[in-house]
């Protein structure tokens, strides 16, 4: 089973088609996180864990997630973390949540993605993003054959510093900088409910047919990036700046490993 987290749609177009190769369904983790409800998943098939990283690690509420499931049937775990640079110490808390689990942690890949948060970083143009897309399709491919074939992923963990760091600033940057405050919509908004809907953490709700958004962010930039009239904004961050939101996978596409 492969078990996933996904904000703009790049884990998700991962999971599906690791699923698509391994023949196997996915797991999306979001129902149980806007739901506070425990996941209960069984699977005779090997389990994968699909996310992204943000600040150096898997989101925390993907984290938490695991933690409070229950897994029962296959132990043993694949771990794949998107990026549009580098996983940073996920392969690390990755390692450490199978451990707490029970569950067998047969290493971690790093699937280079495009780059999704507009707030701080550039968004690149329509053709660039479908060729990383591309490239790491031929990743994915090769990550599924060891998986297939029982194996091990065999990226080296990060480094100490890496890991040790990121514990020093993960909850503080949290704290002081993931916050949902500056979000707001312009006029283009046409009250569709797309953001609300697709809200992994159910963290926006409409009120007078515009988003309300809570406290309960965690900046996977899901709503901003799926917006079918740009209408979204966080603050004067994002003015004129691009959007990216993955498309979906194409089940059955030139799937053979």
């Amino acid at each position: 089973m492969i078990v996933y987290f996904s904000g703009t749609g790049n884990s998700r177009y991962a999971a599906d088609m690791l699923a698509d190769l391994l023949d196997d369904v996915t797991f999306d983790s979001t129902d149980c996180i806007k739901n506070g409800s425990p996941a209960q998943i069984c699977s005779e098939k090997p389990l994968v864990f699909v996310c992204p990283t943000y600040v150096s690690a898997p989101p925390l509420v993907f984290m938490d997630f695991i933690r409070k499931a229950e897994f029962t049937g296959c132990k043993k775990v694949w771990t794949v973390i998107t990026c549009a640079g580098g996983s940073g110490a996920g392969a690390a808390y990755m390692k450490k949540l199978c451990c707490e689990k029970g569950l067998e942690f047969m290493g971690c890949e790093q699937l280079q993605m495009p780059q999704n948060y507009l707030l701080y970083f550039k968004i690149k143009d329509k053709n660039e993003n479908d060729q990383t897309i591309l490239e790491a399709e031929k990743q994915i491919r090769l990550f599924a054959q060891r998986i297939r074939e029982g194996k091990a992923f065999t990226r080296p963990e990060p480094k100490k510093w890496e890991t040790i760091s990121t514990q020093m600033i993960l909850k503080p940057y949290y704290k002081v900088f993931i916050s949902a405050r500056p979000f707001c919509t312009t006029d283009k908004c046409i009250s569709c409910g797309r953001c609300a809907s697709l809200c992994p953490l159910g963290n926006i709700r409409m009120k007078n047919g515009r988003p309300v958004w809570s406290d309960n962010c965690t900046h996977c930039m899901a709503c901003i990036a799926s917006c079918p009239k740009g209408a979204i904004e966080y603050g004067k961050k994002t003015q004129g700046k691009k959007r990216y939101y993955c498309k979906k996978y194409a089940s059955g596409r030139n799937v053979s490993v």
